[in-house]
């Protein structure tokens, strides 16, 4: 006989028994959505942009972070290597320097010259038109050269005797020497006792005497030269007899 108990819907493998919990969820997702929406609709507009700015700011810090950094350490040696060359520079400006003090003799009769070598300076007084100027009333005018770039020019025609030595504390040291040689003007006429090439190197050397830069053995080296030849050069030259 067939029995009249009504069938059990509730069952475990019922797809009915599921509904309730279903929908459930789906009433929690919308409501939760809903509230998100909300939020965002509810909320000032400078706070939101206040967020998304705080994002980027975010984003950017990352970025840098994860770009590569440079090497300090090869900073550091670079601006040792600057410092050490500049530092070597400075202390070989700052070197003693000693130099040959050289009478540099040129040309013979009419056309001797005697010029005055200091290291690499040659200085001499000189007549600007030899053949035109009036030797009782004009000055020889003062100058000074490389000697690298004339010696040349006296095509081999000149003798040079060591004098001595000059000392420098530094090479401005020096540079202050010879501009101070380069002040020094002839007060007289060159055919005048004072006045001619052999009186300016006196001069010069007294100059550096009385700066410490030559001692006084290489002025009387000179003076040896001088008063031996300076009667005779002064007949030679300009034509006039001179005592030294």
């Amino acid at each position: 006989m067939a029995s009249s108990k009504p069938l059990n819907t509730h069952s475990a493998g019922s797809l009915s028994s599921f509904t309730p919990v279903v929908e459930l969820l789906v009433n929690c997702y919308y409501q939760r959505s809903y509230r998100h929406v909300m939020f965002f609709q509810n909320t000032p507009s400078h706070f939101v942009a206040l967020l998304y700015f705080g994002a980027t700011l975010l984003w950017a810090s990352i970025q840098v972070l994860a770009s590569p950094v440079p090497n300090p350490i090869v900073d550091i040696a670079q601006y040792e290597r600057r410092t050490e060359f500049s530092f070597a520079n400075s202390q070989l400006s700052k070197r003693a320097i000693e130099v040959n003090v050289d009478l540099v003799i040129g040309g013979e009769g009419k056309n001797e010259h005697w010029y005055l070598l200091i290291g690499p300076q040659l200085f001499q007084a000189g007549a600007r038109d030899f053949a035109t100027m009036d030797a009782t009333k004009s000055k020889l005018t003062t100058s000074s050269y490389n000697w690298d770039e004339v010696e040349s020019q006296l095509d081999g025609d000149y003798y040079i005797l060591p004098l001595g030595k000059a000392t420098y504390k530094d090479a401005d040291d020096q540079a202050k020497a010879f501009a101070k040689i380069r002040e020094i003007r002839m007060k007289k006429a060159a055919a005048k006792k004072g006045g001619n090439c052999m009186d300016y190197n006196m001069d010069v050397l007294k100059l550096e005497k009385k700066q410490r830069h030559i001692t006084q053995e290489v002025v009387d080296a000179y003076k040896l030269e001088y008063d031996d030849n300076y009667t005779r050069v002064s007949k030679a030259v300009w034509g006039v007899d001179l005592r030294p």
